[in-house]
């Protein structure tokens, strides 16, 4: 594994939680992996960051540094990955629950202002 310390770390708590993760057929291995790769990458995005002042001017005015935005986004990705891997509770061994990750809503056939409309109506 092509892993940098922070990586390491991560895949090796990964794997006391969850030992199925060392099953190479195991498809939740790769989200693990990507897990601390993303770990990795936030790691070396937040040393950049602190040599970078958080706001800076753009086009429009200042704006937050996209080096900072980048370390907001790619923590906030590490911590989807982790919640997916649906890791064991340390005292009962059991899993959360799983949900579907939420996407786009498909639209209703009834719009808001419809029912609102029916509603004063009535």
């Amino acid at each position: 594994m092509d892993l940098a310390p922070r990586g390491r770390r991560l895949w090796a708590s990964l794997l006391v939680q969850d030992e199925g993760l060392k099953d190479l057929k195991n498809p939740m291995r790769e989200v693990a992996l990507s897990a601390c790769r993303t770990a990795d990458r936030v790691e070396q995005l937040e040393v950049l960051a602190r040599t970078t002042d958080p706001v800076v001017e753009g086009k429009s005015g200042l704006m937050i540094h996209p080096v900072h935005a980048e370390v907001r986004q790619q923590s906030a990705l590490l911590a989807r990955l982790v919640a997916a891997l649906r890791l064991p509770d340390q005292a009962s061994g059991k899993r959360p629950q799983h949900r579907q990750v939420r996407g786009v809503q498909q639209p209703s056939a009834v719009s808001s202002l419809d029912r609102a409309r029916a509603a004063k109506s009535s």
